[in-house]
């Protein structure tokens, strides 16, 4: 509502101006993505060693990213050794990931420490304000990230550099409007995001107990 449709507090009040984007408010101004932080496109290190891959460090996978806006549960894991390897695609929690080859177009945010497949570009915002704010700005980028990325294959391809010159608005006036009324929102998601996590645990803890009758209810 707020930066699609432009119906933000006291927007009856308010003149557009022309723009490469099209009308928008006074005030508001296109931005690159790669203006609202560095873009990283992640790696997988190498398979020939074993030992890059353990359990310290969650590898991020497109797979790993339809359970909702943050990811809290992943398939795989690297060492700290294979992490260590390729430490320009560290990710700090908050960062904003998007699929950028195959299925194109999946928005996620990290909850924690992380690194990512080749297939996802990540923006490590300048700004934690912008979190939320540009989690919806690419979420609706969906098509034109897909469209964009195709090189007429049949596999999008959207490569870093296509990925960062995307344009988005950016509602300097009304950012830390919207943090301060959106964050709230987030952190509660995320918090019973972990609860849910916590809960799948105990549920395939249990079942084959149930199932076997060692603990009847």
């Amino acid at each position: 509502e707020w930066f699609v449709k432009f119906r933000f507090p006291g927007f009856e009040n308010t003149k557009f101006i022309d723009s490469p984007l099209g009308k928008i408010p006074e005030g508001w101004e296109g931005k690159l993505i790669k203006d609202f932080g560095e873009v990283i496109t992640g790696k997988t290190p190498s398979k020939k060693d074993p030992s890059n891959f353990g359990n310290d460090v969650p590898f991020i996978k497109t797979p790993d990213m339809h359970s909702g806006i943050f990811v809290t549960d992943i398939g795989e894991s690297l060492s700290v050794k294979g992490a260590d390897s390729q430490k320009k695609k560290y990710l700090p929690p908050g960062s904003i990931m998007v699929s950028c080859i195959g299925s194109a177009g999946v928005v996620s945010i990290n909850s924690a420490e992380a690194q990512t497949n080749q297939q996802i570009n990540s923006v490590k915002l300048d700004d934690e304000k912008h979190r939320e704010y540009l989690y919806f700005a690419l979420i609706d980028l969906e098509e034109t990230i897909k469209n964009y990325g195709s090189t007429g294959a049949t596999m999008t391809n959207l490569s870093k550099g296509k990925f960062e010159a995307l344009n988005a608005i950016s509602p300097s006036k009304h950012i830390d409007e919207f943090h301060e009324t959106t964050s709230p929102m987030f952190d509660e998601i995320l918090c019973l995001s972990r609860k849910n996590d916590t809960l799948k645990v105990q549920r395939d803890l249990l079942m084959p107990k149930l199932i076997s009758g060692s603990i009847r209810l």
